[in-house]
């Protein structure tokens, strides 16, 4: 199955000052400490001037009564809402705003959750997972028609490719974007250097080699079960629809 993998590059842009010929800042009592490039989108690190709230927003997020409304990486201008009017905010100088040590602290996480996206070989073992789990869903299908009787082998087909042109038309770029950000944002720097050398291991290497095969036979064993609950769920759903309807229809006679 081929993917439409979208290469994404991470900087994190601190310091830099306007030049002379950009427009005049506004005060606008919000400071643009850094800019986050994820790919598909940005993160931009803001705070108060004074440093005492601060926060990594994207486009169209709020930061206090502030709402991020566009940025010009050119001038490196970050232009913002408050209460209806649009105000610009430059990039602060490395003489007015040091990285703090949260702001280095994302950048360090972010690296070090893209070397878990790389090491993992993000894209080749998500085709690898998603084509095993196809194949044991149809599996689980053609069993199901067995055991009532029967065997639709259009059906299972149609089915089949449905799914494959469904993962086709997603953008795992985005989600590879996405999961990155996550584990930046749940994990600490040292919990994900743990997670890099854990699957730099052969033992690490077998757990992701090994990772669809096990995905089959953890939804074989699954997937009859939830098949059968969902059915007890979906009886007592009926039975609960008869008697409200049965109460609705005596309180309406009385």
């Amino acid at each position: 199955m081929k993917t439409n993998i979208i290469p994404s590059v991470i900087i994190l842009v601190i310091g830099s000052c306007l030049s002379a010929f950009a427009e005049k800042p506004e005060d606008s009592g919000i400071v643009l400490r850094g800019v986050l490039d994820m790919g598909s989108k940005k993160l931009f690190s803001v705070s108060t001037p004074g440093g005492s709230s601060k926060d990594w927003v994207e486009l169209g997020g709020g930061f206090r009564e502030y709402e991020l409304v566009s940025y010009d990486p050119e001038t490196q201008m970050l232009t913002v809402v408050r209460d209806g009017e649009e105000l610009k905010v430059p990039m602060a100088g490395a003489t007015e705003v040091n990285a703090s040590a949260e702001e280095i602290s994302m950048e360090e996480r972010v690296a070090e959750a893209r070397r878990i996206m790389d090491i993992i070989n993000f894209e080749e073992t998500l085709d690898k997972t998603l084509e095993a789990q196809m194949k044991g869903m149809t599996n689980v299908m053609r069993q199901q028609m067995q055991q009532a009787g029967g065997n639709d082998e259009e059906l299972v087909n149609f089915q089949m490719k449905a799914m494959e042109e469904m993962f086709a038309d997603m953008d795992w770029g985005t989600i590879k974007d996405g999961l990155i950000e996550v584990y930046a944002e749940v994990f600490t720097k040292d919990e994900l250097t743990g997670i890099v050398d854990f699957y730099a291991t052969p033992s690490g290497q077998a757990s992701l080699d090994k990772a669809p095969e096990l995905n089959v036979k953890t939804m074989e064993i699954m997937t009859p079960m939830i098949l059968e609950a969902s059915q007890n769920m979906q009886q007592k759903m009926m039975q609960f629809q008869q008697e409200r309807q049965k109460k609705a229809a005596e309180a309406a006679a009385e």
